[in-house]
C-alpha cells in the first residue's frame, strides 16, 4: 500500500460491489465510527464524498434564556424547530467553538466539502464563524448574516469562497454598510447562482451605509411585489415572486389583519410572503417597499403549503442579547 493510492485486499473481488450497498445502509453517526475501525473502511468511507449528506444539522447547545415570546414556551418552540424564535447561547461565541472542533480534524473539514445546506439553529454568526464557514462549506446555498457580532470582514469570506449561493439574508445588520456589502457579490459566479436577496432594516435607527443601489449589484434589482432583491437575468426562467394578490382587510382582533386572497395574516401571526407565484417586477430603491420580519422558516413558502405548528410568531430580538454581552 502507497501514500499516495492505497490498495486494499477487500477492494478486489465481488466484496468490491458489496461496499456501497454496506454503506447505504448506514447513518452519518454510523458510517464515522466505522472509519475508526481501520484504515481500509476510514480510506473507503471519506474518499467518496458523494456518500455523504448534503444537509448538515448543528447541535442545539442552549438558550441565554427561556423567552420566545408571551404565547409559546422554549419547548414548545424548539420541538417546532423555530430556530429564529429562540435567542443564541450564552456564549456569543458558541458556534466558532463547534466549527473549530470541525475543522480540526482533516478527515471532518474534507467530508462537508460537497455540503449545501446547514441549519445553524439559534447560533449566531460572527466574523471568524464565517471564516470557518466558509473554509468547511464551500458548497452552500443560502446564508443568514444577522445581527452585530459579524463585519463586512465576515462577509467579505463567505462571498469569495461560497460561490454558489442561492439565497442571502441581510437581518438586523447595524454594523454593516449594505452597499459595500452587495458590491462584493458582484461576480461572474453569483451572477450565475444568486436568486434573491432579503433585507430587513427594521426598528434599528441608525443602520450603517444607505440603501443599496443598483449600481453596488448590477445583476439583481428590488422587486416592487414582494420586496425582495432578484436576479434579474433569471427572472424569465422561473416565477421566483412570491406575493399577495389580494388586499389587506382589518379585523377585530388587536394589531390584526389579513389578506383578502388567501388569509394570510400579518407578521406576529401565521404569514409567509405570499400565496401565489409570478415573475418579478423590477421598482427603484426610493420606492422600495418594507419587508416584514417573519420567520425564514416559513415566509419563503407558499401560504398554502405551510402548515404551521404555533398560533403567534415572533422574531428574536437581539437588542437584548447585546446587553447581555455588554455590547
Amino acid at each position: 500500500m502507497t501514500n499516495d493510492s492505497p490498495v486494499f485486499a477487500m477492494d478486489s473481488g465481488p466484496f468490491r460491489d458489496v461496499i456501497p450497498i454496506l454503506l447505504d445502509y448506514l447513518d452519518l453517526k454510523s458510517r464515522v465510527q466505522l472509519a475508526q475501525t481501520c484504515r481500509f473502511w476510514k480510506y473507503r468511507i471519506y474518499i467518496d464524498l458523494k456518500r455523504w449528506p448534503t444537509t448538515l444539522e448543528l447541535p442545539y447547545l442552549g438558550s441565554m434564556d427561556n423567552y420566545v415570546g408571551i404565547h409559546h414556551s422554549l419547548e414548545e418552540v424548539v420541538h417546532a424547530k423555530l430556530w429564529s424564535m429562540v435567542r443564541p447561547p450564552e456564549d456569543p461565541r458558541a458556534l466558532e467553538n463547534v466549527l473549530k472542533q470541525i475543522a480540526s480534524s482533516d478527515d471532518s473539514a474534507q467530508r462537508f466539502s460537497l455540503v449545501t445546506k446547514i441549519n445553524f439553529k439559534n447560533f449566531i454568526h460572527t466574523d471568524e464563524s464565517l471564516r470557518l464557514t466558509a473554509l468547511l462549506f464551500p458548497a452552500i446555498e443560502e446564508i443568514r448574516f444577522e445581527g452585530n457580532l459579524l463585519s463586512i470582514n465576515g462577509i467579505h469570506h463567505i462571498a469569495m469562497q461560497c460561490q454558489k449561493l442561492k439565497h442571502v439574508e441581510f437581518y438586523q445588520c447595524e454594523n454593516v454598510d449594505l452597499r459595500e456589502a452587495f458590491r462584493i457579490f458582484d461576480s461572474q459566479e453569483h451572477q450565475e447562482n444568486l436568486e434573491r436577496i432579503f433585507v430587513y432594516r427594521g426598528f434599528w435607527r441608525n443602520l450603517a451605509g444607505q440603501i443599496p443601489l443598483m449600481e453596488d449589484l448590477p445583476f439583481m434589482a428590488p422587486c416592487e411585489k414582494c420586496g425582495l432583491y432578484y436576479n434579474q437575468l433569471k427572472n424569465e426562467q422561473k416565477m421566483l415572486c412570491l406575493y399577495h394578490p389580494g388586499v389587506r382587510i382589518d379585523t377585530n382582533e388587536h394589531s390584526r389583519s389579513l389578506f383578502s386572497c388567501c388569509g394570510s395574516n400579518t407578521p406576529r401571526y401565521p404569514s409567509t410572503l405570499g400565496c401565489q407565484y409570478t415573475f418579478h417586477t423590477k421598482c427603484s430603491s426610493d420606492s422600495f417597499r418594507k419587508l416584514h420580519d417573519g420567520l425564514p422558516e416559513y415566509m419563503f413558502q407558499k401560504y398554502s403549503d405551510v402548515k404551521f405548528s404555533l398560533r403567534c410568531y415572533e422574531r428574536r430580538r437581539l437588542d437584548k442579547c447585546y446587553k447581555r454581552w455588554n455590547l
